[in-house]
């Protein structure tokens, strides 16, 4: 298995940009004599990837963030991998119960998440 660029530009290691091919998947891009996966057939599967490791729930509130410029209430063990992956802010806590203080939290796109929504899923 190696690490593919999907832009083919090596210094671009955005989570968006990688994607993970077996070498007979790789090889052919370092080889033009050698027939390779078209960028189309590369792009749809990283985004069938990005689906995976965003979520629905998390792709869904990723786009009401984006449209409504004020985030989501969300429960933040749904969004904190998105915080992770830099697509996401945690803003503030919104909601407490019992001895835990932030039950619901609210949560912003980044600049970063907002471009890859406009990259992957527009």
């Amino acid at each position: 298995m190696t690490i593919h660029h999907i832009d083919e530009n090596r210094e671009n290691n955005a989570y968006d940009n990688l994607i993970v091919l077996c070498h007979n998947c790789h090889n052919p891009y370092h080889n033009p004599n050698i027939s390779r996966p078209t960028l189309e057939q590369v792009q749809e599967r990283k985004r069938n990837l990005i689906h995976k490791v965003v979520t629905t729930f998390g792709l869904s509130a990723m786009k009401i963030a984006k449209r409504n410029n004020f985030g989501v209430i969300a429960f933040p063990y749904m969004l904190y991998h998105l915080c992770e992956l830099g697509y996401m802010k945690k803003e503030e806590s919104q909601m407490g119960y019992g001895e835990i203080e932030d039950a619901t939290a609210r949560f912003s796109i980044t600049n970063h998440g907002s471009a890859m929504l406009e990259k992957w899923f527009n």
